[in-house]
């Protein structure tokens, strides 16, 4: 009867200890794949790969206005990704700043908008020394052109800050824009 009893036990536990196992394996499976997806958005583009290293995406979101020096702004967060072209030619692009009008609309702030010539942009290409200008001297917002060679790959470094200025403003305003690549031809 002990023996019955003890056998009954020890196979209640080896079942136990499965489950659990397999349930520690599946959630830090699940969990490291849910954040893994957050972190990089991969946006295709048809001939290249984008990459976007950071959890905000594509998406510049500054919801005050707090002007800082350049040091300041060049030490902010940036908006990291890679451009990659797996293909067997070259592809010319071009990186672009554009509205976030959907943004824009969900917050109601098409009229506190930080203008452009507040706003000053940082781009690094491939760890070389980062370029920055107001964003109104970017023409038609084109941040950067190049032609990528195939099989290769670029990192890119973009931070984005208000300046410091007597221009009087809401500090409510906000800016919201997506950065895009697009290829050569779309």
């Amino acid at each position: 009867m002990y023996q019955f009893n003890y056998r009954k036990h020890m196979l209640k536990s080896v079942v136990i200890i499965v489950f659990l196992f397999v349930f520690a394996i599946v959630s830090t499976y699940l969990i490291y794949n849910n954040f893994s997806k957050q972190r990089e958005r991969d946006v295709d583009t048809g001939e290249m790969k984008v990459v976007f290293h950071s959890q905000a995406g594509n998406k510049i979101n500054l919801t005050k206005f707090n002007p800082v020096t350049d040091a300041v702004g060049l030490s902010s967060d940036s908006y990291d990704f890679t451009v990659t072209n797996s293909t067997d030619k070259e592809v010319k692009y071009k990186i672009v700043l554009e509205d976030n009008t959907k943004r824009i609309e969900k917050d109601g702030c098409a009229i506190n908008r930080i203008p452009n010539e507040l706003l000053k942009l940082s781009l690094r290409v491939d760890h070389e020394a980062p370029n920055a200008l107001i964003l109104s001297e970017y023409p038609n917002n084109i941040l950067y052109e190049d032609t990528l060679a195939s099989h290769s790959e670029e990192d890119y470094s973009i931070r984005i800050w208000a300046v410091n200025s007597d221009f009087v403003i809401d500090r409510n305003s906000h800016f919201h824009a997506i950065i895009k690549v697009i290829e050569e031809g779309e």
